[in-house]
């Protein structure tokens, strides 16, 4: 028997999964909390992901499966899927990635953490960085991240703990340890992900997390629940264009000017979330300092990946 209001709906947007999903679903399914449900929203894939989540909706009644008529880039499948996770009127709600592999214990544990913390938007755990076969990237905190081939991947347990701050420092420190791809999978009370800014350009997961971080901090938990996986197919390694047009569905033609408008959706959580004034204040000053910063200029003028004009892209 299912319950009729979960303690916790998980969102699973899927593109083309087929390699990962029965994986990412089985880890689901392992999960020691059991009053969860699942919306997994499949943006028109043309793999085997409709059988692959159909035979799970069919031995787990906890699991349903909805297919778009057409593609909607990620960030509209995104917002699909937890749309419909919030309608099941859980008070915590996830977003699932189909690659990743959270450990038997995640749910439990994060639930835990917010049942202990009134005060927290949502909770996380330390995380593993796992190649495509699910072998772990070694892991050094003296260079601050996981050693991928591609580069370092940016992640530490204590720039995770900093999300658990007072309001401003939180909030610099998230603009700047840049931890949106780490935090959007935690566990978060849904009334504040319903009135909070949906998937978008630009800023996406980033915008969306700096809102939350708005509303309460993030309990962190050190111990590792969870399995991220870095493969090849992974957006990361997408050209600036490219990337555009996964979030998006349409390919960009034109010029691609700086992604200024990352400030903008900065600066439009702050004027939404509901602050005191003199959080408010806090709030903005560290968007001041954060777009203030050197890092800014150099996003300019150097090639690569974050380059605002897609240059070395």
């Amino acid at each position: 028997m299912i319950e009729l209001v979960p303690r916790v709906a998980v969102a699973l947007p899927v593109y083309n999964g087929a390699a990962y999903l029965a994986q990412a679903l089985d880890a689901l399914r392992a999960q020691t909390e059991t009053r969860w449900r699942a919306v997994v929203t499949d943006n028109a894939s043309t793999d085997a992901t409709p059988e692959i989540v159909r035979q799970a909706a069919e031995a787990d009644p906890r699991i349903r499966y909805l297919r778009n008529d057409a593609n909607l880039g990620a960030n509209g499948n995104f917002n699909r899927s937890m749309g419909h996770a919030v309608a099941t009127g859980a008070p915590f709600v996830t977003w699932a990635c189909h690659d990743d592999l959270p450990h038997p214990g995640y749910l439990a544990t994060c639930l835990a953490a917010l049942d202990a913390r009134p005060d927290a938007v949502g909770a996380h755990t330390a995380i593993r960085l796992v190649d495509d076969d699910g072998r772990p990237y070694p892991f050094s905190a003296e260079a601050g991240g996981f050693e991928a081939p591609d580069g370092l991947w940016a992640w530490t347990p204590a720039a995770a703990a900093g999300l658990d701050d007072e309001l401003g420092r939180r909030f610099l420190h998230f603009l700047r340890a840049k931890l949106g791809q780490w935090m959007v999978f935690g566990v978060f009370r849904a009334p504040a992900v319903a009135a909070g800014r949906p998937f978008a350009m630009p800023g996406v997961e980033d915008a969306v997390c700096a809102e939350l971080l708005l509303r309460g901090p993030l309990a962190f938990v050190e111990d590792v629940l969870f399995d991220y996986r870095h493969h090849a197919g992974s957006a990361r390694h997408m050209s600036r264009r490219d990337y555009i047009e996964y979030e998006t569905g349409v390919r960009p033609t034109g010029l691609l000017l700086p992604s200024a408008g990352r400030a903008g959706a900065f600066a439009g959580a702050v004027r939404r979330a509901p602050l005191a004034p003199r959080d408010r204040l806090r709030a903005w000053a560290a968007l001041a300092r954060f777009a203030a910063g050197p890092g800014r200029v150099r996003n300019a003028v150097v090639p690569g990946p974050d380059n605002y004009f897609g240059i070395g892209s």
